[in-house]
């Protein structure tokens, strides 16, 4: 490989910064509420790993000139609507803390008393968050053709991620639900934008047939979220940067929960073979995604770049076995 994926993703960021660092300087007036807004946004967009916006450039390969431009810009592009989503989903799921730092309602609700606030401020910062995705495509130098493609990507997948989050909500309160429910939730809310979608892009950005990355995504998608609910059920904090058996302390109905119902979570032998079962079921999906990445017939470099995210999903996968 001849470029630095690392180097091309910190380009991305940095129009992330540069962006929000405009929105700071054009704000009309100043409060300590807005404050918090903008660091929830800093934080929750430049910070993690910033698996969206390798994605992209790995989907994008040995590019150069207009075609790097605009991957780089789909790649702030998606680490910024990753953000906001963070931002909405630790409302959803009660998380008080975010890669060991106060979540953006918890900072407000403890700093002002009051709860109701917190929630006010963290919704209206992914909201802004979700506007800032796209005022970074349309400020961007991209070719009008491009930006008009991209937003069609980036609005299905917001689209099917808010639904897949209003679905998993309604699992959690819903007493037959089942894990079929549950994978189409999890599907829905994480396999498009987090995985189809950068992949997409990438190609576009490449002015590659960006269809055949759809079905590599779902299955990636589907593999990263078996090892979320791994982690979401008996994963330290420590290592999450959440709460521990936050998915069981809150009943979120997951691949893990649904199969530990109401007895399991403290034997330990029976959670132990429940996490086999869900690392099983991933592993299926990481098979499927690697012949999918075979027959897709790409360069050299991207397929060791896919590659290497399928084994990343993988080592996460197994690291509660």
């Amino acid at each position: 490989m001849t470029y630095s994926i690392h180097a091309r993703v910190a380009a991305s960021l940095a129009v992330i910064d540069d962006y929000l660092a405009s929105l700071r300087a054009t704000a009309p007036f100043y409060h300590d509420i807005l404050g918090h807004a903008y660091r929830g946004l800093e934080q929750s967009a430049l910070g993690g790993k910033h698996l969206r916006a390798r994605l992209v450039h790995i989907s994008a390969g040995d590019v150069s000139g207009d075609r790097l431009h605009a991957a780089t810009v789909f790649g702030a592009c998606v680490d910024m609507m990753h953000g906001a989503f963070l931002i909405h989903d630790d409302i959803i799921d009660r998380d008080d803390t975010r890669r060991s730092v106060p979540t953006v309602h918890a900072a407000v609700r403890d700093e002002y008393g009051d709860g109701h606030t917190g929630n006010s401020v963290a919704i209206t910062t992914g909201d802004l968050g979700l506007t800032a995705t796209i005022g970074i495509l349309l400020d961007s130098a991209v070719d009008d053709s491009l930006v008009r493609a991209a937003l069609a990507i980036l609005n299905a997948a917001v689209e099917r991620t808010i639904i897949g989050e209003i679905l998993d909500i309604a699992h959690s309160i819903d007493d037959d639900r089942t894990l079929d429910h549950v994978r189409l939730s999890n599907h829905l809310k994480t396999s498009d934008y987090s995985f189809s979608a950068p992949l997409k892009l990438g190609a576009l950005a490449a002015g590659r047939d960006s269809g055949l990355m759809g079905a590599i995504g779902r299955e990636l998608g589907r593999a990263y979220q078996a090892a979320d609910d791994i982690a979401g059920a008996v994963g330290r904090s420590s290592d999450t940067g959440k709460t521990a058996l936050g998915d069981v302390i809150h009943g979120r109905a997951t691949l893990m929960t649904l199969r530990m119902g109401s007895y399991a979570a403290d034997d330990p032998r029976v959670v132990a073979d429940i996490v086999a079962d869900v690392v099983e079921e991933g592993c299926g999906h990481l098979a499927e995604a690697r012949t999918l990445i075979g027959e897709a017939r790409l360069s050299p470099d991207i397929e060791d770049g896919m590659a290497s995210i399928v084994s990343t999903i993988e080592k996460t996968l197994i690291a509660h076995v």
